[in-house]
C-alpha cells in the first residue's frame, strides 16, 4: 500500500534534482537578466530533491525493517510445545 506513493516521491525527487541541476547549470551558459532568481530556484529546487529522495529511500528502509520484523516465529512455537511435553 505504501510502495505507491514512495515511488510517486522518488520520481518527484529525480524531477527535481534534474530540474535544479539544469537551473543552476543554465545560467552560466548564457548572461540573463534574471540570473538570481534562476539561481535561487534551482538551488530550492535541487534542495526539495535533495529531502525528498531522502524522505524517500528511509520510507523504504523502515517499511523494509518492519516487514522482516513482522514475520511470525512459527518455530519458537514448535520448540515451546516440545519442552513441555
Amino acid at each position: 500500500m505504501r510502495r505507491i506513493p514512495t515511488l510517486l516521491e522518488v520520481m518527484m525527487s529525480a524531477i527535481l534534482l534534474v530540474a535544479g541541476l539544469y537551473m543552476l547549470y543554465e545560467p552560466s551558459l548564457n548572461k540573463s537578466s534574471n540570473q538570481a532568481a534562476i539561481l535561487i530556484g534551482g538551488a530550492v529546487c535541487l534542495s526539495l530533491g535533495l529531502i525528498t529522495l531522502v524522505s524517500a529511500v528511509r520510507s523504504i528502509l523502515w517499511h523494509r525493517h518492519m516487514l522482516r520484523h513482522a514475520v511470525p516465529n512459527h518455530h519458537l512455537d514448535a520448540t515451546g510445545a516440545d519442552h513441555k511435553a
